[in-house]
């Protein structure tokens, strides 16, 4: 969302919730609600209706629970709510494990926990009105996000598509797109050939022979792909000229085919194996819950460091700027150690620069004005929260201390100085558990945890040959699917103290971590239960030894099946 968009959409969202807490009679709740609904937002947004839906089935009692109990607990025994809120932020860190979708699933998760605990409300509350806050938030953003997908709910979908086509996209995030929603016969189709498409103009630029034309014709395809409607495209099958050897004819027929299925949509739907999305959530999670894994060891980091910061919040009862401090010790304490240390020069920088914004405004102004000064900055930093965090940060500082110097009549320069004081504080803490080795565990640098993830993979796709063959145990296949899972999680996670990848292996880093993301998402589709694919089992191994699969399959799973494998394994190479 961009320009009015996003601060529109804020006011909207929290002025409705806030209009529906008074009238449900959630009296001082109701601003926590209203705010509450916010971090609902962060997790609404990111794939296709039905799949956000399925996933804010899950996340709403989960995010009802942690903005809710954890202070209503606080009411009874202060180290019990740390406790259980040192638990939530815990699960809230290993969310991301499970994909890119659930990196702001945890994020919302996480800040909305944090945010229900510290939050300080204006006057007693029952649990029926501290439970219902967030139920209400997630309730209206769920209707919001209804609401907003009824009419295109296949936008998404078709969207990524577009941008794999086009050659902006990633394989692996259109594929768990596609997955998720109720897979089109038509999409399956432009997938499959994208993926064919991809492959071959691979193979061709490693040899060094120019693709524009064919780089063309996509781009207007994707344009077809990604409209709503075909009644009025205009976009002619694409002609393209150049020699006739394999891999400039898998290219000409792929881009001919997409074209087919995206002017004769066929809108049936295709069957995907029952528990497909659940397994390979399964193993993303079992990869995971395990010492060995960087995510998991981030996830102890970042709840151990909110634990201290809970307890240091615990000697200073009643005070409003605690919300402040724990929300920005959260923020600061990140999965890469690089990202922690930026995290936490963006919020010195600009807490630094809205201290000087503020003194400005205590000189020139007179008191009375802080509080619309600071509704003002917060509105205007709304916009800018992800493109411009210092100057968001800086705007939170005139917020902050605006409202409550002027809410509680306080002299507005030791409000300053006390929040300065209490942020550099939540700096530390955030740096010294973003920072924190864990004793005992390797530091892999970027080139052993590159040969690692595709080592891991590449026995996992020959045993997964082997099983389809009959030669292995199939029960032998889920460590192996472990294994992959963490290593491919680990690629891009560097523990604290590890050498920091050039920016060439850094990329390098990144394409790998999406062609292996791709292949162990269809080792699962094939090795879920049944003999369907055991045909697959040949292929499988020629694609491994490097050779063309000399059998095409007739089915049109497997042969999708075999097109990611093929596609995914080509990316591979030529990134390793």
């Amino acid at each position: 969302m961009k320009g009015l968009a996003l601060p529109v959409l804020v006011v909207v969202v929290a002025g409705g919730v806030a209009g529906l807490g008074a009238l449900a009679g959630l009296g001082p709740a109701t601003v926590l609600a209203a705010l509450t609904a916010l971090f609902c937002l962060m997790a609404a947004f990111g794939g296709p209706l039905r799949a956000d839906l399925r996933l804010l089935a899950g996340f709403a009692p989960a995010l009802v629970f942690g903005a809710g109990v954890p202070r209503l607990l606080g009411e009874v025994s202060d180290w019990a709510a740390i406790a259980l809120l040192t638990a939530v932020v815990f699960v809230a860190g290993l969310l991301p494990a499970l994909g890119r979708r659930y990196v702001t699933v945890g994020l919302g998760l996480g800040m909305a926990s944090v945010f229900g605990y510290g939050f300080q409300l204006t006057g007693a509350a029952s649990a029926a009105q501290v439970l219902g806050a967030p139920a209400l938030a997630v309730g209206v953003v769920v209707v919001l996000r209804l609401l907003a997908g009824l009419r295109d709910p296949g936008k998404p979908v078709r969207e990524a598509l577009a941008e794999l086509l086009a050659g902006g996209g990633s394989a692996e995030q259109a594929t768990r797109l596609w997955l998720g929603d109720q897979p089109r016969r038509w999409t399956a189709r432009v997938l499959a050939q994208t993926l064919r498409y991809r492959a071959a103009r691979r193979v061709l630029e490693e040899r060094g022979v120019v693709t524009e034309e064919a780089a063309t014709e996509a781009d207007k395809l994707a344009s077809l792909v990604r409209s709503r409607s075909t009644s009025d495209s205009g976009v002619a099958a694409p002609s393209l000229t150049g020699p006739a050897d394999e891999w400039h004819s898998r290219m000409r027929e792929a881009l001919s085919e997409i074209h087919r299925a995206a002017t004769h949509r066929g809108e049936s739907t295709v069957e995907i194996p029952r528990g497909l999305a659940r397994r390979v959530l399964a193993d993303e999670l079992r990869g995971a819950l395990s010492w060995k894994s960087a995510q998991l060891r981030h996830a102890v980091r970042c709840a151990l460091g909110l634990f201290v910061a809970l307890a240091v919040a615990r000697l200073r009862p009643g005070d409003p700027l605690t919300l402040s401090f724990l929300m920005a010790t959260f923020a600061v304490m990140q999965p890469e150690w690089r990202d922690s240390l930026r995290k936490a020069w963006q919020r010195v920088a600009g807490s630094a620069g809205g201290a000087v914004v503020l003194a400005l405004v205590l000189w020139w102004l007179p008191p009375s004005a802080l509080l619309p000064v600071g509704l003002v900055a917060m509105l205007a930093g709304v916009p800018v929260m992800a493109s411009r965090p210092v100057l968001f940060n800086g705007c939170v500082v005139l917020m902050s201390v605006g409202v409550n110097a002027a809410n509680r009549h306080l002299d507005p320069a030791p409000v300053l100085v006390e929040y300065l004081l209490l942020i550099l504080l939540a700096v530390m803490i955030g740096l010294l558990f973003g920072f924190a080795a864990v004793p005992g565990v390797r530091k892999p640098g970027a080139p052993e945890r590159l040969a690692t993830a595709v080592a891991d993979t590449r026995a996992l796709l020959s045993r997964l040959a082997d099983t389809l063959r009959g030669d292995a145990d199939p029960r032998e296949l889920a460590s192996l699917f472990r294994q992959a899972a963490r290593s491919q999680q680990d690629l891009l996670a560097a523990e604290p103290g590890s050498a920091e990848p050039t920016g060439p292996q850094q990329e390098s880093l990144e394409q790998t971590a999406e062609a292996l993301r791709g292949l162990q998402t269809t080792a699962v589709a094939i090795a879920l239960p049944g003999p369907r694919h055991a045909s697959l089992a040949e292929p499988i191994t020629e694609l491994l030894a490097g050779h063309t699969p000399t059998d095409t399959p007739t089915d049109d799973e497997q042969r999708l099946l075999l097109t990611s494998l093929t596609t995914h394994l080509t990316a591979l190479r030529s990134t390793t």
